[in-house]
């Protein structure tokens, strides 16, 4: 039982045989209190304001174990300090494992795939599904198909460099960059580009060796140019299996997630992302069919890749999402159909 602050000052804890130390319980006395008060009031679950399935067991762990040191007999200021640290540490990592809204602002585009190719947001970034390249085999527009719910005509299939152009646009060019989705990819050695814009010479996300994630991003860094290629080895993408992941970046962070768990997170990629000199963003493809060219030596020679599955669902954002943030997507997305 917690001793009441008025009486918890400079309490000794020890035996009868022994002589204790004098010390102060007032302050891990009030951590405790407060720190079961917030977890008692809490509510797990995927709604606005509630915390994370397993978030509350995590933290009264960490108040038992403040709780143990604070009833141990002879206990030193030191121990009790320590533990009043340790706590505040596990009331930290429980506060951000709350689910909070991600302004409507910053969701640049969300592509349902619902029927169409058109941006859900009020941002106009619309699609255009179109033919692929001679070059990966003038695979006709991806096409409409079931979604991970059955529910017909809801996500597009892509082979053969069919893809989805998004006219351009500096807002798909930020300076922090969130990019969620769903996919079902069939294995084979086409490079799996899910989604780019000008690819290596702006960013993209694709699949490389092993069906690891792999993010390119060119960033300006320290009166120079950077390019970081940066993968989520060991975190690899099962074939014909739908999967949801999403990569953040973020001045010297790039984070890989895989159905809602951060699976790889890099410190070392400082800078902001280059302008992009006004090259349409592709679905399906590292450029849009139009873009690509014949001629040897020219950046846009038909030398990328392109995605052979099912893509869904995809969120386009301006900001890093957190950890939490990504989990209540995965969640939200994995339990219900998004309209």
């Amino acid at each position: 039982m917690i001793i009441p602050l008025s009486v918890g000052l400079f309490i000794s804890g020890c035996k009868d045989d022994e002589e204790c130390p004098t010390v102060d319980y007032a302050v891990l006395d009030a951590a405790i209190l407060q720190a079961q008060g917030l977890h008692d009031g809490a509510v797990e679950g995927t709604s606005l304001g509630q915390y994370l399935a397993g978030s509350k067991a995590d933290l009264q762990t960490a108040i038992t174990l403040a709780q143990a040191v604070r009833d141990t007999d002879c206990v030193t200021q030191v121990a009790l300090d320590a533990a009043n640290t340790n706590l505040a540490a596990a009331v930290n990592i429980f506060e951000g494992k709350k689910i909070t809204d991600v302004s409507p602002a910053n969701l640049i585009a969300h592509w349902l795939f619902n029927g169409n190719a058109d941006d859900a947001t009020a941002n106009g970034n619309n699609g255009t599904p179109t033919a692929g390249h001679a070059f990966w085999g003038a695979g006709a527009a991806p096409q409409l198909a079931a979604d991970r719910f059955g529910n017909a005509n809801y996500c597009y299939y892509f082979d053969k460099g069919s893809n989805i152009e998004v006219p351009y646009s500096t807002a798909l060019n930020p300076q922090e960059i969130t990019i969620s989705l769903w996919l079902k990819m069939e294995e084979q050695a086409n490079n799996d580009y899910i989604i780019a814009l000008n690819r290596w010479n702006g960013w993209k996300l694709n699949l490389q060796d092993a069906n690891f994630l792999f993010f390119t991003i060119k960033c300006t860094y320290n009166g120079g140019n950077a390019w970081y290629d940066r993968d989520s080895n060991p975190q690899a993408i099962t074939a014909e299996t739908w999967t949801h992941i999403a990569i953040t970046f973020k001045d010297n962070s790039m984070n890989f997630y895989v159905n809602g768990e951060l699976k790889k997170a890099w410190d070392n990629t400082p800078g902001t992302p280059v302008a992009v000199d006004n090259v349409n963003m592709s679905i399906g493809s590292d450029l849009p069919t139009g873009k690509y060219s014949t001629e040897e030596g020219d950046f846009y020679v038909n030398w990328g890749g392109f995605f052979k599955g099912f893509i869904d669902d995809i969120r386009f954002y301006n900001i890093a999402l957190t950890e939490t943030q990504i989990g209540s997507v995965y969640t939200y997305e994995f339990e219900n159909t998004v309209e």
